[in-house]
């Protein structure tokens, strides 16, 4: 149970006194806290991630539980002694890096509307995108999709989670994808911060959209298994979008991603190109031909809206990688790329809260890349006295994991599906896209 105790109440600000250091946490249903429980972290508004409900060291009180519940917090971190060695899961250096991103991509937003991206726009988005990438190698253990930005909604947070997303996939396939750029030296190829880049402004064409073509996304356009009609002018985002970075000085595989961030590679996105043998036959690119970039940033776009439906209410992180996984995406994405996702951002992050098939509760401390269903979980004695125990679930078929964060997840467990790494892309004939292409 989340620790409890009995403190004068604050509604803002640290208690009196408070250590300079993180508290044990564990991240928690906001159905599941109990009134007494003690705020870990800061508590943000999911319509605005930038702005503050709560500071650490709050005492949670029926009333404040029910207000958090009333603006849409789903979650909370909780101080928790059970949970004292994984005090680094918050990743407060990571949040802020993701926070400077998304509000330097907000503010810029209505601008990009009105002109083209600017060379100081892009400096300002690059700084910021250089600020993730140290802090995602820094907490690379501690990948998940479960604070504000995720549920937040809108193009801002959009952008940011894709840049996220993105990097994450792309430090796990680091010498992958130092591989599928041959043209450029290593040190350069292995240079995140343009993949994080190319994430952010992926959709950055939307502005020029009007609004209810812009919110609008592929996934659930009827061509594509949903149930919506793609709207008119909506395919246009990606070229809008490359013609605005022209007298940016943007790398060329950001401005090749934003053009190609809808390609397949079965060869069924969009837009159409010339045909290298036959430039008057037009059609998808396909493969390798697909720039690395461009099929990092397009798993990591559709990955992000599988975490809202079709009328935007918020999913759980494990039924987004569910469907991830689903023989529907078979054929949308480079498998080493879809197998990286899968395998880096866990359906359970570090810290969280779950709840047994045998009744017991406990808490995730190590994530399985191989079963990423099945981590290591810590128990939670029935008293204060009981030692700890830990079950490592992908030994114990038996038992599964059925509530994450008060939510009933048993139907959204998955395995991995089967991936082709990158000795057998040797395979496919046509080479990746070259910087020249790119530009």
């Amino acid at each position: 149970m989340p620790k409890t105790r009995r403190k004068p109440r604050s509604r803002r600000g640290a208690r009196p006194n408070r250590p300079m250091t993180t508290p044990p946490m564990q991240l928690c249903g906001i159905s599941e806290v109990p009134p007494g429980s003690v705020l870990g972290s800061i508590v943000s508004d999911p319509r605005k991630p930038d702005h503050d409900l709560l500071r650490p060291g709050v005492e949670l009180d029926r009333d404040l539980l029910a207000g958090l519940k009333q603006r849409g917090v789903s979650q909370l971190w909780i101080e928790d002694n059970l949970t004292k060695d994984l005090d680094a899961a918050v990743a407060p250096g990571l949040t802020a890096s993701r926070l400077a991103t998304y509000t330097q991509l907000r503010d810029s937003l209505s601008a990009c509307a009105r002109r083209s991206v600017s060379c100081a726009a892009m400096q300002g988005y690059r700084q910021a995108v250089m600020g993730m990438v140290l802090e995602s190698i820094a907490s690379s253990q501690y990948a998940g999709m479960t604070d504000t930005l995720f549920g937040a909604g809108g193009q801002a947070s959009h952008g940011t989670n894709v840049a996220y997303l993105s990097l994450l996939c792309g430090l796990h396939i680091e010498a992958y994808v130092v591989r599928e750029q041959p043209r450029l030296p290593v040190k350069d190829a292995r240079e995140m911060s343009s993949l994080g880049l190319a994430g952010l402004l992926h959709d950055i064409g939307k502005t020029k959209l009007l609004p209810r073509v812009s919110t609008f996304h592929d996934l659930h356009a009827k061509e594509n298994g949903g149930d919506a009609d793609r709207p008119e002018g909506y395919t246009d985002h990606g070229s809008l979008g490359h013609a605005m970075l022209e007298f940016s000085r943007a790398p060329a595989r950001v401005a090749y991603t934003m053009l190609h961030h809808h390609q397949r590679f079965d060869g069924h996105g969009w837009p159409t190109v010339p045909r290298r043998d036959d430039d008057k036959i037009r059609e998808p690119l396909s493969g390798r031909r697909i720039h690395i970039f461009a099929r990092i940033v397009a798993a990591a776009n559709v990955l992000d809206n599988l975490l809202r439906d079709a009328q935007g209410e918020r999913r759980p992180p494990v039924a987004a990688l569910h469907a991830f996984a689903s023989p529907r995406f078979d054929g949308w994405f480079d498998p080493v790329v879809r197998a990286a996702m899968l395998a880096r951002i866990p359906p359970f992050a570090i810290g969280t809260q779950i709840t047994l098939s045998n009744g017991r509760r406990g808490v995730v401390v190590r994530p399985n890349l191989e079963s990423p269903c099945r981590p290591e979980v810590r128990l939670i004695p029935d008293r204060d006295s009981d030692t700890p125990q830990t079950l490592a679930l992908d030994a114990t078929r038996s038992v599964t994991i059925t509530h994450a964060l008060g939510v009933d997840v048993a139907n959204y467990l998955y395995d991995l599906p089967a991936a082709i790494w990158p000795d057998a892309a040797d395979e496919c004939p046509e080479p990746n896209a070259t910087e020249s292409e790119a530009a």
